[in-house]
């Protein structure tokens, strides 16, 4: 900033920056062009914004890429030669058994006593959505052994015909008898699938 300058602004802030008293001032330090100075005089071309224009690309810069594009197709044959790329090997999914074990005991158990057929197929299949919903993952179905029936257990195998379907809906990923058989057993172990990250 020149001695004319200096005198023209009245106050100067810190490194001798002017501080503006109007718009005046302001627009009169912005409307000064200056010429940005290099020793290429084809460099020196500056646009109306007062911005310097660039030619097409330099000799230095054009080589520079030339050598890049040398070293890209270079890696990239040696990539070829060394052979096939690795892949990554996807991790088989988990056994059945291998996640059961991992399931929590018996979380909630639904006693199905009392019930006719009918109204304890609709009644397993409502206690097995509204657990899932409520993000149990070990169940226990009791349908008793019919002792006290005429005609013989009745609910062991519907209970069971209603776990066969609701695994093929994906929503129970295993099931077992109480003492492994369903004649000795009054009651069933229900897994249901919580998870599909293990798929």
């Amino acid at each position: 900033m020149g001695n004319k300058e200096k005198k023209y602004f009245k106050k100067l802030k810190k490194n001798n920056l002017p501080v503006f008293d109007s718009d005046h001032d302001f627009l009169k330090v912005f409307e000064k062009k200056e010429e940005i100075k290099t020793d290429n005089p084809k460099k020196n071309q500056i646009n109306k914004h007062g911005v310097q224009v660039l030619d097409d690309l330099s000799e230095d810069q054009s080589s520079r890429e030339n050598i890049i594009k040398e070293d890209f197709t270079q890696l990239l044959e040696e990539s070829f030669k060394n052979g096939k790329t690795t892949s990554v090997k996807k991790t088989p999914p988990m056994s059945v058994k291998k996640r059961i074990k991992r399931y929590p005991g018996v979380e909630v158990e639904l006693d199905l006593h009392g019930y006719n057929a009918i109204g304890a197929q609709v009644k397993a299949e409502s206690f097995i959505h509204s657990c899932k919903h409520q993000g149990f993952f070990t169940l226990r179905i009791i349908v008793g052994k019919g002792l006290h029936s005429d005609t013989g257990p009745v609910l062991p195998d519907i209970v069971e015909d209603v776990l066969q379907e609701m695994k093929k809906q994906n929503l129970v990923i295993w099931y077992e008898w109480d003492k492994k058989k369903k004649s000795k057993s009054g009651a069933v172990i229900v897994y249901l699938k919580q998870f599909e990250r293990f798929e």
